[in-house]
């Protein structure tokens, strides 16, 4: 098995060939359209259709394509995304990254490690410093 990407809300698969995919919304004007992006952890690439375009530095509300649910978690910061992963191994981690365009920070967080990757990842780390590990 190959890593694969899960909605935290209905366990529904994101990833279709290489990429996971969202709706979205952007805050603000509120204009929906779909987002593709890149498996790997740490890589922004993303794919958008050419008139859904978002300026750098503005905020997108991510949602699950197949429950519609949204994918923020406020909890932790609003800004910051959530899905989970599954390795080859079958290990579980959530992913955390920022719903701000250009804002290139992901964390891949288990009960024993987390990881960040991004130049600004220490923007976010703080939430993930308190957890048990």
């Amino acid at each position: 098995m190959k890593t694969d990407f899960i909605c935290p809300k209905c366990n529904g698969h994101l990833l279709v060939g290489d990429k996971i995919i969202f709706t979205a919304i952007t805050k603000k004007d509120k204009r929906p359209g779909i987002i593709l992006l890149n498996s790997k952890v740490g890589d922004y690439t993303s794919i958008l259709h050419p008139a859904f375009k978002i300026e750098k530095g503005e905020e997108v509300d991510f949602f699950c394509p197949i429950c519609h649910a949204s994918l923020a978690v406020p909890d932790v910061d609003e800004k910051l995304v959530k899905i989970i992963m599954v390795d080859e191994n079958s290990d579980k981690y959530e992913i955390y990254f920022s719903g701000v365009t250009g804002e290139h920070c992901t964390y891949k967080v288990s009960d024993v490690k987390i990881e960040k990757f991004g130049e600004v990842s220490e923007k976010y780390y703080k939430y993930f410093m308190s957890r048990k590990i």
